[in-house]
């Protein structure tokens, strides 16, 4: 049956008797869930987890993505060395299906799915300002078995939110912010496996009443009246920036999630504690990294890459105009000549490999004698390309 706004609660009163009270596999420790398949979370999350480790948090981490098309290699092999077990949410799938797991829909099933018997999961651009391991012993924790951060806004009394996701009386409290979320599963099991049932019907229903998945916990734990502790203090705003806070209002976190972090030309914030050690984790990824190669580099790749960087290219897409000019720069992107399909490159065993904006790898090209590098786009036209020395 479709789900409406007339049968929803009905059919949200119909799950609930069958939802399991506990998981079917065993769960134990504590640690960190990061949902950050892909370029644009990679950057992020190394800086999040070099910062916990900065910090002193000696937590394991998982890092769940959703399947090879966001999986990176190179990328996996430098933060295991940090404690990070890398997760592919697809085969998890195979055992522990979900109708719908897409972006949103990752973090709680990465949080219900994960080893740990407690999560702490942060979002891949949220930088904790001091180790947040003590949140687990915090009275409020220990009483409730969750904690959640508030959002700017309220849902408002009249919204069909309280009544689509199962009749829920209305109360006069913040949304939540999930870029931080603490939870001992064990006890909130039945809460999560709401959020499992509220997710598979995300986009084609529960998303037109809320905003992603913060709400979907919120509302969860409401429906089943499970309690939750919140600290008091809302949201301190920086530029692009969210500051969360502990019980004591001491700042415990920084949410970018409207200042991004990436390879090169990020922005500074004003009062963003722990930017300078943050931009020195991404020089440093660059400088190991590139999202265009599933290998690290080798010494033999680092002088092919040295005998282009800075050199200018006429990129050309045979049958596809004149071409343009581009230059490679050393951090593995390109300067000049960039866009959509051609962000990232690197040097790996003779070829010169270009990635675009999502970090897939876009051509795989070889030189010539006559130093003229020849491939082809791997998807979409598959045109010839060449890159032409300039000078």
């Amino acid at each position: 049956m479709q789900l409406t706004v007339e049968n929803a609660a009905e059919m949200v009163d119909q799950a609930i008797p069958g939802l399991s009270v506990e998981p079917t596999e065993p769960k134990s420790g504590r640690g960190v869930v990061i949902a950050a398949g892909g370029i644009k979370f990679q950057i992020g999350a190394w800086v999040t987890i070099n910062m916990l480790r900065k910090l002193g948090c000696a937590l394991p981490v998982e890092v769940w993505y959703l399947g090879i098309g966001e999986y990176n290699a190179a990328w996996d092999r430098l933060v295991e060395t940090l404690g990070v077990t890398c997760v592919d949410a697809h085969e998890v799938r195979r055992k522990y299906p979900h109708a719908r797991l897409h972006g949103w829909e990752l973090k709680p099933y990465a949080i219900q799915h994960s080893k740990f018997a407690e999560v702490l999961f942060l979002d891949a651009d949220n930088v904790p300002v001091v180790d947040p391991t003590f949140l687990f012993e915090t009275e409020q924790y220990k009483q409730s078995g969750a904690i959640f951060w508030p959002d700017y806004g309220r849902l408002g009394k009249n919204r069909q939110a309280w009544k689509v996701f199962g009749d829920i009386p209305y109360r006069d409290e913040p949304e939540v912010e999930s870029g931080q979320i603490v939870v001992d599963k064990l006890r909130c099991w039945k809460a999560l496996e709401l959020c499992h049932w509220y997710m598979q019907n995300s986009n084609n229903f529960f998303f037109y009443h809320v905003h992603g998945d913060k709400e979907i916990f919120h509302l969860a734990w409401r429906k089943l009246e499970m309690p939750y502790a919140m600290p008091s203090r809302g949201i301190h705003s920086l530029d692009g920036t969210m500051c969360q806070h502990d019980f004591d209002g001491r700042r415990i976190f920084q949410h970018r999630n409207m200042k991004k972090w990436r390879f090169k030309n990020n922005e500074t914030v004003g009062g963003f504690e722990h930017e300078e050690a943050c931009l020195a984790f991404i020089a440093d990824l660059t400088a190991r990294w590139s999202p265009a190669a599933q290998t690290l580099p080798s010494d033999a790749d680092r002088e092919d890459m040295a005998k282009v960087v800075g050199k200018p290219f006429l990129y050309v897409r045979v049958g596809y105009g004149s071409g343009r000019e581009m230059v490679f720069d050393a951090d593995g992107t390109i300067s000049k000549g960039a866009a959509g399909c051609e962000r990232y490159w690197a040097m790996r065993d003779g070829e010169l490999l270009i990635a675009g904006d999502d970090g897939r790898l876009m051509m795989e090209l070889r030189a010539d004698k006559d130093g003229i590098w020849t491939g082809r786009w791997l998807h979409h036209e598959r045109m010839p390309v060449l890159l032409i020395p300039a000078s």
